[in-house]
This record gives C-alpha cells, sequence and structure tokens, in this order.
C-alpha cells in the first residue's frame, strides 16, 4: 500500500510537465557577442523596428510549445532566454503560429524571431 502514494506524488509532478518545449538559435554571422544573462531584459519588437534605430542581426530563434506548453506565455520566455544568450539587445518576431499537429490534433505554438543587437554611434 506504501507504493500508490509514491505512484501518484510521480506522476502529479510528471504529468504537469509533459509538455515539450524547445528554442533553437542559428546565428547569421561570424562575430560572436558575449552571452547575457539568461533571464536578462531584452526588448520583444513585434510591430517593426523604430524608426532610426540601427541594428546588426545575430541569428535567428525559433521555438515551439506543445501539449500543456503551447501558449504565448510558455513559449515566448524561451524565445527571450535564447536571445539572451545570444548576446541579444532585441528580439523581432517574425512569425507566431498557433496549429494542431499529428492525428490527435496536439496543440502547438511556435515562434520565428530575429536576434538583434542596437547598433551605437
Amino acid at each position: 500500500m506504501k507504493k500508490l502514494p509514491k505512484l501518484v506524488f510521480f506522476f502529479a509532478m510528471v504529468v504537469p510537465s509533459a509538455g515539450c518545449l524547445n528554442a533553437t538559435f542559428v546565428p547569421t554571422q561570424s562575430m560572436a557577442y558575449s552571452p547575457r544573462d539568461l533571464h536578462c531584459d531584452i526588448e520583444v519588437i513585434s510591430s517593426g523596428v523604430p524608426e532610426g534605430k540601427r541594428y546588426k542581426e545575430l541569428g535567428i530563434v525559433e521555438a515551439k510549445g506543445s501539449w500543456w506548453k503551447s501558449d504565448l506565455e510558455d513559449v515566448l520566455p524561451k524565445v527571450m532566454e535564447e536571445g539572451c544568450l545570444a548576446g541579444g539587445d532585441a528580439i523581432i518576431i517574425e512569425s507566431n503560429d498557433t496549429y494542431a499537429e499529428g492525428r490527435d490534433g496536439i496543440p502547438v505554438q511556435r515562434i520565428s524571431a530575429t536576434v538583434i543587437r542596437w547598433e551605437t554611434e
């Protein structure tokens, strides 16, 4: 009878975290910048770069979340973390898609963003 509480505890810990969440950064230039803190204060741009601001593109981040981790609130922080680790000052959201995957219609959220660094004059 003691094994049942352990089994219930195991499933209580595993099931909520079973959603899949991953992100990949692909550099688009040869010069690498020092990584920033994982939870740095990175700017998120979704409607175009402010006029007059110049930047260098560091690379592209693609992130995907499914199951319980398929909301924008789950996936966007992962994109921001990758942008910080790439040494970026901001990310420009290029696409944000929600769709169902597979025969079971598993919910999926996919974000693609460009990681940039502001140019100083």
